[in-house]
């Protein structure tokens, strides 16, 4: 779209907004939560539904009072400065960087369960991937957006599939919760999970100068949104838990098979060859997302580097194909060296996904702390410090993956310092 004529509508607001939030995550974490907490899984979707009602809002309000291309980054660096906007830009980095590992690998694990594969399919499958998207990026073969929002489409598509047929299996005793203390806590990490299908929120910012009526529509379009997702993944969550398409336990092998509860739902209500349908989509999906990854993260690689916030290696842009080719070689070696460190060591899913997570959440708590402070009106102030303190209060669920996003905020502003004021 030319940013230079502002031409979405409040119902392509819909339509990319819904696109920028459903991703492969929702493929494999109905089947994960269940895995964990079992039918009080449920209770901890409703919960990051709710919190997605604030949150998205919370950048709605700031994208409406402050539209910029920059999106989060600017509205933190406009309220806590330029190393705060640099911690920003380093928390999409890595958050990206570890995601574009999780998505191959959901692809790969779909066709392994499919298929009856071991394993170690699944991996060399996520690495194919991996090289196919590092490869049409480095050459400047991207996939445009209306091939991306085809791919949310086409996720969302599996998802009302799965929902609809579920209904004559599900079974209403599949869904007797048990709340102890123990239910309480896995309640917790199950949301903590979750949360990694319901990023994309704070997507809307950077759109924002190019709405025809952003005072009025950017509202009206994460309302729209926040309706499409919260009942599609709540159904996409009662599908899997009311046909008892999981298994109990987070052991290395429930866990590869709740990873695939889609392909479970299907292979009940429509046989084999259902299942081998969806994991074909399933793998194409996570392509396309794939390639969406290494293509935004090696360009903001490249942007932090222009911006003397990231290792000027990765200032460079190749002579022929214009693309900056070293940013993607090393977010595809990343992703490559980190799928082979998760297979040797096994670890999973639920781990891996615990890294983006952390780095999300305080993203999300800097984004709305800025809100609290730059938002002019009452109620989108408190809407804003609702938010910060509902991130804060959640976040110690994260575990030991809360020093996460410490530890890089101060390299971060080390380096930014040092780059600063070095000779």
């Amino acid at each position: 779209m030319n940013p230079n004529k502002p031409s979405i509508s409040v119902w392509q607001g819909i339509a990319l907004y819904v696109g920028a939030v459903v991703g492969s995550g929702i493929l494999i974490l109905p089947g994960i939560t269940a895995g964990i907490a079992g039918a009080n899984a449920l209770i901890a979707w409703i919960g990051m539904i709710l919190l997605s009602i604030p949150l998205a809002f919370t950048f709605a309000f700031l994208a409406r009072t402050y539209p910029s291309a920059g999106g989060v980054a600017t509205f933190v660096e406009k309220a806590f400065g330029t190393y705060a906007g640099a911690v920003i830009g380093w928390y999409y980095f890595i958050a990206a960087a570890v995601g574009q590992m999780i998505v191959p690998l959901t692809g790969g694990l779909s066709v392994m369960y499919a298929l009856d594969l071991p394993l170690e399919a699944a991996y060399i499958i996520a690495g194919g991937t991996v090289l196919i998207a590092g490869l049409s990026n480095y050459v400047g073969l991207n996939i445009s957006g209306k091939v991306q929002l085809a791919i949310s489409g086409l996720t969302m598509c599996i998802l009302l599939l799965t929902i609809v047929l579920a209904v004559p299996l599900i079974e209403p005793d599949n869904f007797e919760m048990q709340l102890s203390g123990s239910a309480l806590s896995s309640i917790g990490v199950a949301g903590m999970l979750i949360f990694w299908s319901f990023f994309g929120w704070e997507a809307i910012s950077s759109l924002a100068p190019e709405f025809k009526h952003p005072e009025r529509d950017l509202v009206r379009a994460t309302l729209g949104a926040l309706i499409i997702v919260g009942v599609l993944y709540f159904g996409a969550a009662v599908a899997v838990i009311g046909t008892q398409a999981y298994t109990a336990g987070s052991g290395a092998e429930q866990e590869a098979a709740n990873s695939a509860s889609f392909i479970q739902v299907m292979v009940k209500t429509t046989g084999v060859h259902g299942g081998y349908a969806t994991a074909v989509v399933a793998l194409l999906i996570c392509i396309g997302t794939t390639n969406a990854y290494v293509a935004g993260i090696s360009r903001l690689g490249y942007s932090l580097a222009q911006s003397k916030v990231a290792p000027s290696w990765l200032d460079y842009r190749h002579g022929k194909y214009l693309t900056p080719t070293r940013a993607v070689v090393f977010v595809g070696a990343v992703a490559l060296l980190g799928l082979v460190i998760t297979y040797i060591f096994k670890v999973g899913l639920n781990t891996l996904i615990h890294i983006p997570n952390s780095l999300g959440i305080a993203t999300y708590v800097l984004g709305a702390m800025a809100g609290a402070k730059l938002l002019r009106a009452r109620f989108e102030k408190w809407m804003a410090a609702v938010t910060s303190t509902i991130c804060l209060l959640a976040y110690p669920f994260v575990g030991a993956f809360i020093q996460i996003p410490i530890v890089v905020g101060v390299c971060c502003v080390a380096y930014v310092f040092w780059r600063k004021n070095r000779p």
